[in-house]
């Protein structure tokens, strides 16, 4: 080969690795719409919706734990309140609670669906994580939701999820709940059992309902006084923390 055939070869190498990489990199960099839309400017209006949020997280742990015994109860979130919540409160008193490099938390919820998303580093290196959930509550099995991974992306790059599925099933057993998983098409799905190892369960969820911006829950209190307790009891179940 020529010098001058080696260095055209070598020229083109460069270019195609510079082009993957740039592909690759407006990729990671690039910002769901869907995400930068979810964000509830700065205002009067969010910081209502905000504390109005708090007051409902307040409201259904009270009505879950003190209804009495076989009494329904229900709940409805808007997306505009959760994310107001992050933006404000949240962001405010538990930032510390997320994990390092994570900020600008928000939830997107469609039909049937939840999208989890947020800004991972900061500046040049950062990028929008997303994470697409499908959910619902399974039949004849009390207590049972089922959690189906439709995506999982760093902008509009897919990325393996096996850290996230192990992620989601260390954080459910340390909250008490037992996780099965099996996979729908080669899609991953999670079977979330509440209180499985409990004989009779303190709660029943009856209804989970997830509409265009917003998720409905509804539920029975079967035994106040265990579920009191359970909800009590040091690093059982999942805890509100209530100041």
């Amino acid at each position: 080969m020529s010098r001058r055939s080696l260095l055209l070869a070598i020229a083109i190498v460069l270019c195609l690795t510079c082009g993957v990489g740039a592909s690759l990199w407006m990729l990671v960099r690039y910002e769901p719409g869907i995400y930068l839309r979810s964000a509830v400017p700065p205002g009067e209006e969010r910081h209502q919706m905000s504390k109005k949020c708090w007051h409902k997280l307040l409201q259904m742990y009270n009505s879950v734990a003190n209804q009495p015994d076989d009494q329904e109860w229900e709940h409805r979130f808007t997306d505009g309140e959760i994310n107001s919540y992050l933006t404000e409160d949240f962001m405010q008193s538990h930032i510390k609670e997320l994990p390092e490099g994570i900020s600008d938390p928000r939830i997107i919820i469609e039909k049937n669906n939840i999208r989890i998303a947020f800004r991972y580093g900061s500046g040049l290196w950062s990028t929008v994580v997303s994470i697409d959930l499908h959910f619902w509550l399974v039949k004849d099995e009390p207590n049972v939701v089922a959690m189906k991974l439709v995506g999982f992306h760093a902008g509009a790059l897919p990325i393996s999820s096996q850290s996230l599925l192990e992620g989601i099933t260390k954080t459910c057993q340390e909250n008490g709940i037992r996780v099965d998983w099996y996979r729908d098409d080669g899609v991953p799905v999670a079977l979330l059992r509440f209180q499985a190892e409990q004989q009779h369960p303190t709660l029943e969820l009856e209804t989970i309902e997830i509409e265009p911006g917003a998720i409905h829950i509804q539920g029975r209190t079967k035994d106040a006084a265990s579920l009191n307790a359970f909800l009590a009891a040091p690093f059982a179940g999942i805890k509100l923390v209530m100041e």
